[in-house]
């Protein structure tokens, strides 16, 4: 058996602003198996105020701690799902009237089927922001390819004289290789100062870099909203020099 106490209104009206509806302080004894219909229906009647008759006994002691758990990760998922609906740009139609309070048994299949729901719609979001990403990756590929920064870097780089005359006719030498590398890459428009001095300052100066903002604006990873992006082509000499500007570009 079941015990519990509560205050049981007399009237459903108001009397006054001031002056509360008279109330009548009963005990009511309720069979576990019946309590929790019982209960919602007291509940959807509005009339009764329920008295804690276990203050005493902590939260993790008491019997229906379990479902009073079970109805807060419902209500996170349930406004996970709202959330996500909202972003999607639909409405929801709101109810008519008061719901009633499920049954145990409609709980456990309404919390199986909201989670399954936003499982789903967790791994529709990470694929979704994984598929952004990519294609962000792809418009900065694309960005730079189609960015001229210059026609005479880009051809020291295979047609130039270093490469078919060298400048000792020995063998060996400090001067062997002097092949003209380059890197490629775009920044945001906030960093690529910053970038451009950091550069200087590590390689002094033993470099060539141009920076041109993009011809057009990209969608941001996270965001999603367009920006101007900046890229940039770096000509350089030597291994040491070049394993310098990959780590600060990367």
């Amino acid at each position: 058996m079941g015990r519990t106490s509560a205050l049981l209104f007399l009237s459903r009206t108001m009397g006054s602003m001031f002056r509360s509806e008279e109330v009548a302080l009963v005990q009511l004894f309720l069979p576990t198996a019946a309590a929790y219909a019982c209960v919602s229906q007291l509940g959807e009647l509005g009339l009764v105020e329920f008295r804690d008759l276990n203050a005493s006994v902590s939260a993790f002691q008491r019997r229906f701690v379990v479902d009073v758990r079970r109805c807060e990760e419902l209500e996170k998922t349930f406004t996970f799902l709202q959330e996500e609906v909202r972003q999607a740009g639909l409405t929801l139609p709101l109810p008519e009237g008061a719901l009633p309070a499920p049954l145990p048994r409609d709980l456990l299949r309404i919390q199986e089927e909201t989670d399954r729901l936003a499982q789903e719609l967790r791994d529709v979001r990470g694929n979704r922001q994984a598929l952004r990403a990519q294609l962000h990756q792809l418009q900065l590929h694309s960005a730079v390819l189609g960015q001229g920064h210059g026609p005479s870097l880009a051809a020291s780089h295979t047609d130039g004289p270093l490469e078919r005359t060298p400048l000792l006719q020995s063998s060996g030498g400090p001067h062997q290789d002097l092949r003209v590398n380059f890197v490629a890459g775009a920044v945001e428009p906030h960093k690529a100062a910053a970038l451009e001095r950091l550069l200087w300052r590590a390689c002094h100066g033993f470099l060539i870099a141009s920076f041109r903002d993009a011809e057009q604006q990209l969608e941001g990873p996270v965001t999603g909203e367009p920006a101007t992006w900046v890229t940039f082509l770096i000509s350089y000499w030597g291994e040491q020099i070049g394993q310098k500007i990959r780590k600060i570009t990367d």
